[in-house]
Parts: C-alpha cells; structure tokens; sequence
C-alpha cells in the first residue's frame, strides 16, 4: 500500500481522475485519502473479479439475461400495442 499522505491534495485529484473519480479538494486531506484508498481497493477487487473465470462466466450470463429481458419486455409491449389497436 503506497503512503498517500506525502501527496498533495491537487496529486491526490489527479490520482483519483485516473480511476473515474472526481475529488473536492475542500475536504481535509484525510478525507480525501480515506477516497482514494477505498476508490482504488474497488478497482482492485473488480480486476481480480473479472480475472476469475466463474466470476466472469456469471457477469456475463448476468447481461445476457439483462439483454433476453430487455428484448422479451418489448416483444410484449408491442404485442399488447398491436391488441389492444
């Protein structure tokens, strides 16, 4: 774990900016730290989800099924459209 307390706070939004995080630098530098720190462990522990094969199998049944529901959903409504007209 790197010491994040030696940057400043214009170093800790840039660092943040890198993983999609936009900081206010009005917040104590603490604060700002405590962000980064768990900003970054997400990003980690989503990498080494998508490293996992099972994990990766499920995310992509996961939006395959989002996908099937999404085209079902409107299959449907343009069949009750069609009835009801």
């Amino acid at each position: 774990m790197e010491d994040y307390s030696k940057l400043s706070k214009r170093e800790l939004e840039v660092l943040a900016r890198k993983y999609g995080v936009e900081l206010d630098r009005r917040l104590r530098k603490d604060t700002l730290i405590r962000i980064v720190e768990s900003t970054i462990e997400m990003h980690n522990k989503e990498q080494a989800m998508l490293q996992d094969p099972l994990q990766k199998k499920f995310l992509q049944g996961m939006f395959i099924g989002v996908i099937i529901g999404i085209a079902a959903g409107l299959l449907f409504s343009v069949a009750i459209n069609n009835f009801v007209l």
